[in-house]
C-alpha cells in the first residue's frame, strides 16, 4: 500500500502526519476540520504552506441500483425516484441497494432470500469476470470486525459466524481511545486465541475473515504498529496479544473479506 501523508490544516493539533489513526483523533469532534491526504511529503508540505493552492477534487457520484422483488414491479432501477413509486406496499426484505449493476441483476435473478440482512451497498461495478475470479466467501468461517466512534474514540470488537450472523461468538469493549485497526486486530488475535483452546481439531484450520488489510498485516508482523495512543485497558489488551502472537503458532488462514463483491462483512455493526 502507498504511503500517504496527511496535512490537517484545523484541528486539535495541525501538521502534517503519517498515520491516519493519529489524524482521526486530531479532527475528533473539531466542527469544520479541513484536513487532506497527499501521495508525496512535498506535496504536503507545500499544502500545508499555502492552503489556497489546494483545489478539492469533486468526487464522482457513485452508481446505485435498486433491486426490488415484487411481481410485476420486479427489477433493477437506477432512479431512486422511479424506484420509490414501485415500493408502495412492497415489503422491505424485497428491496435491496447495490452498487454493482452485475450483482445487482444476479440478485434480481436469485430471488430475494439470499440477500436478507445483508448490506450490498458498498459494492462497486466490477465486470462478471472479476466478481468470479474473486469467488464467494468460505460460510465454515469466522467473521470479525470493530467498531470506533469518532466522537468518543469508544471501540469494539466482536466476532460471528459467516454464516450465521446472528449468532455473536464473542463481543468486547467499548474500550477508551482506540481506533478501528486495532480493535480488529485484537479481534484477529482473539479468534486465533480462542481456536486454538478447541478439542475440535477442524476449528484449529477454520478460516478468518477481517475487512481490514492493515490489522492483517500486524498479525502477521506479530505486533499492533498503531501509531495512536490506545488507552491504558487498551494497552494491555495489546501486549497480551503480541505475547500471544509472539509464543503461540496458529494454522488458521486470515483472509481478506471482499466488501466491493460481497457487501458488508456479517460481523459489521451496522452504524456506518
Amino acid at each position: 500500500m502507498a504511503k500517504k501523508y496527511y496535512v490537517v490544516w484545523k484541528g486539535k493539533q495541525t501538521g502534517i502526519f503519517e498515520s491516519w489513526d493519529k489524524v482521526k483523533t486530531l479532527i475528533q469532534g473539531v466542527s469544520g476540520a479541513k484536513y487532506k491526504s497527499f501521495s508525496s511529503r512535498s506535496q504536503a508540505e507545500s499544502a500545508y504552506r499555502n492552503p489556497d493552492s489546494v483545489v478539492s477534487t469533486p468526487k464522482k457520484k457513485k452508481s446505485k441500483y435498486y433491486v426490488i422483488w415484487d411481481g410485476d414491479n420486479s427489477g433493477v432501477y437506477t432512479d431512486w425516484d422511479v424506484a420509490k413509486t414501485k415500493l408502495k406496499g412492497v415489503p422491505w426484505e424485497r428491496f435491496k441497494t447495490f452498487g454493482s449493476k452485475v450483482l445487482a441483476e444476479r440478485a434480481l435473478e436469485e430471488g430475494h432470500e439470499k440477500y436478507v440482512g445483508k448490506d450490498f451497498r458498498k459494492t462497486r461495478d466490477l465486470s462478471e469476470s472479476e466478481i468470479d475470479k474473486i469467488g464467494n466467501p468460505v460460510e465454515m468461517s469466522l467473521s470479525v470486525d470493530a467498531a470506533c466512534s469518532e466522537m468518543t474514540g469508544l471501540m469494539e470488537y466482536q466476532g460471528v459466524w459467516t454464516f450465521d450472523s446472528e449468532t455473536v461468538v464473542f463481543k468486547k469493549g467499548p474500550y477508551q481511545q482506540g481506533t478501528n485497526n486495532i480493535g480488529e486486530f485484537l479481534a484477529l488475535v482473539h479468534a486465533l486465541a480462542m481456536f486454538q483452546n478447541e478439542k475440535d481439531p477442524k476449528f484449529r484450520e477454520m478460516p478468518i475473515y477481517s475487512d481490514s488489510r492493515i490489522a492483517m498485516g500486524w498479525v502477521k508482523a506479530g505486533k499492533c504498529k498503531t501509531k495512536s495512543k490506545p488507552g491504558p485497558e487498551l494497552k494491555v489488551l495489546i501486549q497480551r496479544a503480541e505475547k500471544w502472537l509472539a509464543s503461540n503458532t496458529f494454522k488458521n488462514p486470515i483472509w481478506k473479506w471482499e466488501t466491493k463483491v460481497w457487501g458488508e462483512i456479517p460481523a459489521d455493526f451496522g452504524r456506518k
